[in-house]
């Protein structure tokens, strides 16, 4: 039976080997722009040279979905590249390959030692920490004093420290269970059922358990027992003064429009501020 076409995300190790011989540059011939910008912010996009899902550029029905998301079928580029290469007239799968070739040859004397060494991928972006809260607590109406913005600063940096520490894996999936919680039981701000996240994402259990190990072991998650419905709940850790923070930063994205991942991903404490 034919495998059902279905967009798999990349493997850490195939998302490292693309940095690696990107030299954090867009691969578009004559394109100086970075994946990372001045603020370690991931600004670039991957892309397939035939598309993850029927419909896409360049699809070929003849690939399995791991063939799909394979180093050799994906490039970094920047989004205005991107974009002009969905122009399949232009920009067929012949001409995609040389331009992957081309690029990555100009940091292949490098890569491969580079990619036989362990890195710990945390230390690759600096967080960006919060200075005033002023924008916080604008948003939210708090009309705190800045005093009181000042005790709340010095819970906020010692978690962001402690979260630039998570690895990615387990940020990605502390983004998905803040975006998905709700008021909880035992005076939990935000809880999310445990199965229901398991389906969402389609993590295997035993990286489902590692992931939440992690969360747990840093304080930034915990068991919130069971609900009403024997359904196993996982609370989202509030700083010892209880302020609901990560409710209070879910609640601020919303009205902002701000991408949660900008603050938990890429570690842009410095939107909850303001001059």
């Amino acid at each position: 039976m034919p495998e059902i076409p279905k967009r798999l995300a990349p493997t850490r190790e195939t998302l490292r080997e693309l940095y690696l011989k990107s030299g954090n540059r867009c691969a578009f011939p004559g394109c100086k722009k970075a994946l990372f910008n001045a603020k370690g912010i991931f600004a670039g996009q991957i892309c397939h040279i035939e598309a993850a899902e029927p419909g896409g550029q360049r699809f070929n029905k003849h690939q399995t979905n791991e063939q799909r998301r394979h180093p050799t079928n994906l490039v970094l580029m920047c989004y205005d590249h991107h974009v002009e290469t969905d122009d399949v007239l232009k920009f067929d799968v012949d001409r995609m390959k040389r331009i992957k070739e081309e690029h990555e040859k100009l940091f292949s004397d490098v890569v491969g030692s580079m990619l036989k060494t362990v890195t710990d991928h945390t230390t690759l972006i600096e967080p960006l920490f919060a200075k005033n809260l002023r924008k916080l607590d604008r948003v939210l109406g708090w009309k705190s004093s800045d005093d009181e913005l000042a005790e709340a600063l010095k819970e906020l940096q010692p978690l962001t420290a402690k979260l630039a520490k998570i690895p990615m894996p387990s940020r990605e999936l502390f983004v998905i269970l803040v975006n998905r919680g709700a008021k909880g039981q035992f005076s939990a701000a935000l809880e999310v059922s445990v199965p229901e996240v398991k389906q969402a994402t389609n993590l295997a259990s035993n990286e489902l358990r590692e992931c939440f190990s992690i969360l747990d072991n840093h304080g930034f998650t915990y068991d919130n027992g069971t609900n009403d419905f024997g359904v196993q709940m996982a609370g989202i850790a509030s700083p010892s003064s209880g302020w609901p923070l990560w409710a209070d930063i879910k609640r601020f994205c919303k009205k902002e429009k701000t991408d949660l991942s900008q603050i938990i991903i890429n570690l842009d404490f410095s939107v909850l501020d303001e001059s």
